[in-house]
């Protein structure tokens, strides 16, 4: 519960990852996780706050530098919801192995990495040196719903217990 503890202390929480998954604004078709040993797998997340998309747009063009930091901050955060879902504890981290951030962008935008500072600094924050990823920053030009970032995370857990992912079948909006 520490790291929960370190969230609240940020005014930040990890969303309802089963709420979430009641709906499927994009229609795509996914799990939430998937463990192979003591790594755990998973799928991209999007920024949003109160169950809504968050600061959606083109970096370069709708959005600056630090609105597209502060949306890779909370993508992440619905990366955490799926941790905390399967593993029922974010202190079971024991290390972020990898992140990699897509950030919609405007032809000539170049400050990707900038922008995706904004999810490792944010786990950074969490879990000190244990939230410091390998990485990847990678424009692309259009994400699900008009997101402005995008970010795929992957973990090393402590223990064995990891709960079944949640699925998103659903082919249609809504």
């Amino acid at each position: 519960m520490i790291i929960e503890e370190k969230l609240r202390t940020l005014d930040l929480a990890v969303p309802d990852l089963e709420a979430h998954y009641r709906t499927n604004l994009s229609g795509a078709r996914y799990i939430s996780h998937f463990a192979v040993q003591n790594l755990l797998y998973l799928s991209g997340t999007t920024p949003m706050k109160d169950g809504k998309p968050f600061l959606t747009g083109v970096l370069g063009r709708d959005l600056t530098v630090a609105q597209g930091h502060e949306a890779a901050r909370y993508a992440v955060l619905g990366s955490l919801a799926a941790v905390k879902y399967a593993l029922g504890d974010l202190d079971r981290v024991q290390q972020v192995v990898q992140l990699i951030g897509f950030v919609n962008s405007a032809p000539g935008f170049g400050d990707q990495p900038r922008v995706v500072n904004g999810a490792t600094d944010l786990l950074v924050e969490l879990f000190g040196d244990r939230g410091r990823p390998t990485r990847a920053a990678i424009g692309c030009q259009g994400l699900a719903l008009n997101h402005s970032v995008e970010v795929v995370m992957t973990v090393l857990f402590a223990g064995a217990d990891v709960r079944p992912p949640l699925a998103r079948d659903r082919g249609e909006p809504g």
